[in-house]
């Protein structure tokens, strides 16, 4: 039987084997004993593949999976951004959070050749990889030059 292990779950297993010297074998035992379902050493070993990508991300502990930004650098950059807006007590809207990722956009060098679109898929996925939720509200436009 398979199981599927969320987000937070594979961060566990990573910050175990950051703790000391274990095997996968161990590493397994230890997991499938802890979280009460089968977790392969063929599981441990993908997911220790990835450790350094999941203990840094910011991604939400109920996620099964983890796409990559399609521009990591505007996705760093527009989030830096949010967080200030956040410390600053203002609520962005979703209108707002893609005008200013657009206008960032033509600060940062392009990744790939295709143009980039900042469609409601591109913000759903922008929103669920760092957190952040759908409420909207109306604020002065003034806060996107900062």
């Amino acid at each position: 039987m398979r199981s599927e292990l969320t987000m937070a779950e594979r961060i566990q297993i990573c910050r175990h084997h950051e703790g000391g010297r274990i095997t996968n074998k161990a590493l397994s035992l230890r997991a499938s004993e802890k979280m009460g379902k089968p977790i392969s050493e063929m599981m441990i070993s993908k997911i220790l593949i990835h450790k350094i990508e999941l203990l840094g991300s910011d991604v939400g502990s109920n996620r099964k999976h983890y796409r990559k930004p399609e521009c990591p650098n505007l996705e760093s950059i527009s989030y830096s951004w949010f967080l200030t807006m956040q410390e600053a007590n203002v609520t962005i809207s979703d209108a707002m959070l893609i005008a200013k990722a657009k206008m960032l956009s033509n600060s940062v060098p392009r990744e790939s050749a295709k143009e980039f679109k900042f469609s409601n898929g591109w913000l759903q996925g922008f929103k669920s990889r760092h957190g952040i939720s759908s409420k909207q509200a109306s604020v002065s436009l003034e806060f996107l030059h900062q």
